[in-house]
């Protein structure tokens, strides 16, 4: 049977999120007009078995002018739910292993926030914890040493960079292999398929169209993420590492970057799940990005491209009912 797989799902409108599984951006994503967005994508990567800590940053959608939104009409619903592998993901089904109540607590804290007379504090944040069974990486996401040779990690930024100028297709496939390794691990699955895949993905998809490699090494952005244990490492404005031009469409393809040391050697080890700007869509593996559609109100969350899962197309209908339990403020972790 294999683990099972958990995945976010959530429904938003009218706002921006930022959520954060264990210290680890997983989605950044904002609603166009009055569409809302669905998303779905896997989190089996990023658990650490007891106590995962899921933390919701909400933002209103600014107004035309600038100034900011308010909450009146925004909307997050959803759960993190467990499906068995193979099994087919869709809004509302899978077994409830976490639902989030953010639609329970923001109605009391915006009536709080009005009886002080302030206005709401923007974001709102929101912090929920869960148990999984199956994967768990949590000597690696929590309790290794913290890395803090930033040097290294800006040499380490440039040798990606010079291998996506050479457009080597399986060295940095090599490179990514503790990626590819955590991603086996975490969905049972084989990692010299997983490998092969993400070589093949690379070479058809990402070097034909080259990639992004006007910076240098004094321009790398770095995200210290878990503590330390994990390094994002970023183009000038905080763009992903790996990205493509953008096509005649707008569309780009992206792989966010993240680094940890292995046998005492930085290596990519994840990379986050979902992310997307204003009136864009993602996959939630690969995170190609194209400008989506006006009419367009649901898209699968991932993509036929990904080294790691099926195409998956979500259906029409919303996700579940808003949730019940109200957490006001980080619980502790006990470690």
């Amino acid at each position: 049977m294999g683990h099972p797989i958990y995945h976010l799902e959530t429904k938003i409108e009218h706002c921006s999120v930022r959520i954060r599984l264990n210290d680890l951006t997983v989605v950044t994503l904002a609603t166009t007009g009055d569409q809302p967005e669905w998303f779905a994508p896997p989190l089996n990567p990023y658990l650490v078995g007891e106590e995962n800590m899921l933390e919701i940053d909400v933002t209103p959608i600014p107004n035309q002018d600038g100034s900011p939104g308010d909450f009146s009409k925004v909307v997050v619903e959803g759960a993190v739910r467990r499906y068995e592998k193979g099994e087919p993901v869709a809004p509302g089904s899978g077994p409830v292993a976490l639902e989030l109540a953010v639609m329970a607590e923001l109605p009391q804290r915006l009536e709080d926030a009005r009886d002080r007379g302030e206005e709401p504090e923007i974001p709102q944040v929101f912090y929920f914890v869960f148990d999984n069974e199956g994967p768990d990486f949590s000597q690696e996401l929590g309790e290794a040493d913290p890395y803090a040779d930033e040097a290294a990690l800006r040499d380490y930024a440039i040798r990606l960079r010079d291998l996506m100028r050479a457009r080597d297709a399986s060295a940095l496939a090599t490179e990514m292999q503790p990626k590819v390794q955590a991603y086996a691990a975490a969905y049972d699955d084989d990692a010299g398929r997983i490998g092969e895949s993400l070589r093949e993905v690379l070479q058809a998809h990402y070097v034909p169209r080259g990639l992004e490699t006007e910076f240098e090494r004094d321009d790398v952005e770095l995200v210290a993420c878990c503590g330390g244990r994990l390094w994002e490492l970023r183009r000038p404005g905080g763009l992903p590492l790996m990205q493509t031009p953008a096509d005649a469409d707008g569309g780009t393809m992206q792989i966010p970057i993240l680094v940890a040391p292995r046998d005492g050697t930085l290596r990519v080890v994840r990379g986050r799940i979902r992310s997307g700007p204003i009136g864009s869509e993602g996959c939630a593996e690969c995170s190609r990005s194209r400008p989506r559609p006006a009419d367009r109100r649901s898209r699968s969350p991932t993509c036929a491209r990904c080294p790691r899962l099926p195409r998956r197309r979500s259906r029409s209908r919303s996700p579940t009912s808003p949730c019940s339990s109200r957490p006001t403020a980080a619980p502790a972790r006990r470690r």
